[in-house]
């Protein structure tokens, strides 16, 4: 009888380590790579623990489903087999492996999280806030210390990465999150179930958004943008849709108007697709840097150059379009889906899409909107960062297959 109470006690008290580290795992994305990977490592240790010493995983015959998830691992994996640099092709695959728990997590044992997600979703809001709150404390504190005003916060050197620098994420990644708690606050986030009080709920909110454009993430508050829009249609709130309409027009006619504003210069003089870079204006190079890892394609169009060939052979097309920028701090190719076809070559790029299509087939059948939207933005992500290709977007991509697959 003893014996058989400490066992009891034992599987609690796995359980209740294993839900505080997932949700503390979940909180800290927004806070610093740091606190994430060891929250993340407790969570693996202590999860794993749990399922082994109480019961068997649930559900049978889903061995093609978790092949099919953990592709962003095998491809790397399969890439050592003709790798001309091994050890770079091992840090690539290790970083992955985290796909590998997340995936059999979420397929094996999705009923453990289906009653523990949208708090895990709540610890996110609760960790942008914070990591607002922090950014915006520190700002603020430089500014005092170099005898600045206040109005200085909204400067280029007191935004974008310089102020999620501050948390030490970097700023695509960080709107990323942002946006993912506001996403759930719109669509995933169930009034009737008072997870947020009224108030509560609009605060932090509005907190949210003015620190997604302080951190001036076009990307996102794009991406933000038109998803309040569908919001509002969807729910037929037309007064507050033609209120948003006319002041997001208000704002965009005074962002162009002004003179020497980063805001204008950040959200849109950058974006020039088509225009050299001038002394006067300044273009994103990221549209360039495109080409040079099309370059590698080229070289392996069907399998790719690999994960140890990808950086010496796109530093080498850096150094003839006389890049410094990119080949001294070795950029990848800032878009998930070029990032793929020129690592693993076409083969790569039929595996991305058909993950993709498992996704969103599990989407249709579960109709859910939160979900979608969930997904559509990681996917807009992935055009002008390869979210794969950091420890981030793979913690983020295994937080996504959890939600997918245990979301009511």
């Amino acid at each position: 009888m003893s014996l058989y109470i400490n066992n009891i006690t034992s599987k609690l008290s796995f359980e209740v380590l294993a839900k505080w580290s997932f949700f503390l795992l979940v909180m800290t994305l927004p806070l610093g790579l740091f606190l994430n990977t060891l929250f993340s490592i407790f969570f693996f240790l202590l999860f794993t623990t749990h399922v082994i010493i109480s019961d068997r995983l649930n559900g049978n015959n889903k061995l093609t489903k978790l092949i099919i998830m953990n592709l962003p691992l095998l491809l790397p994996f399969l890439s050592l087999t003709f790798s001309e640099n091994l050890e770079e092709s091992a840090k690539i695959l290790f970083k992955t492996t985290p796909i590998f728990f997340f995936s059999i997590f979420a397929v094996y044992k999705n009923s453990w999280f289906k009653n523990k997600i949208k708090t895990a979703f709540k610890f996110l809001v609760a960790g942008c806030l914070l990591a607002a709150v922090f950014c915006w404390a520190m700002a603020i504190y430089d500014l005092f210390s170099n005898g600045l005003p206040l109005i200085y916060i909204f400067n280029k050197e007191f935004s974008h990465h310089h102020l999620s620098g501050i948390v030490g994420v970097h700023t695509p990644y960080l709107a990323l999150f942002i946006n993912t708690a506001l996403i759930f606050m719109l669509f995933g986030h169930d009034h009737t179930e008072k997870l947020f009080s009224g108030g509560m709920f609009y605060f932090s909110f509005t907190v949210l958004v003015l620190f997604l454009v302080h951190l001036m993430a076009r990307n996102a508050i794009f991406c933000l943008i038109i998803y309040s829009m569908f919001y509002l249609i969807w729910n037929r709130k037309w007064t507050v849709l033609l209120c948003l309409s006319l002041s997001l027009s208000a704002i965009f006619i005074k962002i162009l108007l002004m003179d020497n504003n980063s805001l204008r210069d950040r959200l849109f003089s950058s974006v020039n697709l088509f225009e050299k870079e001038t002394v006067f204006k300044k273009q994103d190079k990221r549209f360039v840097r495109w080409s040079s890892s099309l370059e590698v394609f080229r070289r392996a169009p069907i399998f790719g150059v690999g994960t140890g060939g990808i950086d010496f052979f796109r530093k080498k097309e850096y150094l003839k379009r006389l890049d410094s920028e990119a080949y001294n701090l070795n950029y990848n190719s800032h878009n998930q889906y070029i990032e793929y076809l020129s690592t693993y070559g076409l083969l790569g790029s039929i595996c991305l899409l058909f993950l993709a299509g498992h996704i969103f087939k599990l989407i249709s059948q579960k109709k859910s909107v939160f979900l979608a939207v969930l997904f559509f933005s990681f996917l807009i992500a992935m055009l002008t960062e390869s979210m794969m290709v950091r420890a981030w977007g793979i913690s983020f991509f295994g937080i996504l297959y959890i939600t997918l697959y245990s979301w009511e």
